[in-house]
C-alpha cells in the first residue's frame, strides 16, 4: 500500500473571525427582523434611511452594534489580506488588527461626538454618521462572500484578491458620494465646519494611520 500525502490547509482564524460576522447577522436579524429586512433592501430603496435615520441614538443601538461587527472582521481581513499578498514588510495578526480598528473607530466616533458638541451640529453630524456606517455596514455584506472565496476557494487568489479591493474601495467611494448627497442641502448650511469636520476626522487619521503602520514601519 502507497503513502499518499495529504495537503490540508488550515484557515482556523479566518474561520473563527467569518463565523463571528455570520452569527453577528443573525443575531441582528433577531433582535429586529424588520429592519433588518429593511437594511437588505437598501440596495433597492432607500427606505432603511429614510426611516430609520429620524429615530434617536440609532448608530449606537444594539441592531447598529451586530450589523456593525461584520464590518470590523471584514476590514481587519481585508487589512490583514493586503499585508500578506502585497509584499509589504509589516506583517500583522488578524486579532491585533481587530482590536485595534475597534478602538481607533470608538476613538474617532467619540471625537466626532466632541466636536459636534461644540460647533453645535449634533444633528446633522448624527444623521451623516448614520448614513456613513449604514452604507459601510452594507458594504461589509457584500465584502464576506468574496473574502470567504478568496480563503477557501481554489480560484486564482490574485484576481480573487483584486476583486475584493476593487468592491470595498469603489462601495467606500460610493458611499462616501450617496452619503454627500443625501446631505447637500446642511452641508451648504454648515460648510465650514463641514470641511473642518472632513479634513480632521475623515481625511487626517487613515493618512497618519498609513504613515505609521505602513510606510514608517516599511522603511524600518
Amino acid at each position: 500500500m502507497n503513502e499518499i500525502l495529504r495537503h490540508t490547509n488550515y484557515h482556523t482564524t479566518e474561520t473563527i473571525l467569518l463565523f463571528v460576522a455570520l452569527l453577528s447577522l443573525a443575531l441582528a436579524k433577531y433582535v429586529n427582523e424588520q429592519k433588518f429586512h429593511a437594511f437588505i433592501a437598501l440596495f433597492v430603496n432607500y427606505k432603511y434611511l429614510k426611516i430609520y435615520s429620524k429615530e434617536p441614538n440609532q448608530t449606537t443601538s444594539l441592531f447598529n452594534f451586530f450589523l456593525f461587527v461584520p464590518q470590523l472582521v471584514c476590514f481587519s481581513l481585508i487589512v490583514w489580506l493586503l499585508t500578506e499578498n502585497m509584499s509589504l514588510s509589516v506583517s500583522l495578526n488578524p486579532y491585533l488588527i481587530l482590536p485595534f480598528l475597534f478602538l481607533f473607530i470608538l476613538f474617532k466616533f467619540y471625537l466626532e461626538k466632541i466636536i459636534a458638541t461644540i460647533f453645535d451640529i449634533i444633528p446633522f453630524v448624527e444623521s451623516f454618521h448614520f448614513h456613513k456606517v449604514t452604507y459601510r455596514n452594507l458594504t461589509a455584506l457584500l465584502l464576506l462572500p468574496l473574502i470567504s472565496l478568496f480563503i477557501y476557494s481554489n480560484l486564482q487568489s490574485n484576481i480573487v484578491f483584486y476583486v475584493i479591493l476593487l468592491v470595498f474601495i469603489s462601495f467606500n467611494v460610493i458611499s462616501m458620494v450617496l452619503t454627500l448627497r443625501n446631505h447637500q442641502k446642511l452641508i451648504g448650511k454648515y460648510l465650514f465646519y463641514f470641511i473642518l469636520y472632513l479634513c480632521a476626522l475623515e481625511i487626517a487619521p487613515y493618512l497618519i494611520l498609513i504613515k505609521f503602520y505602513f510606510i514608517d514601519k516599511a522603511s524600518n
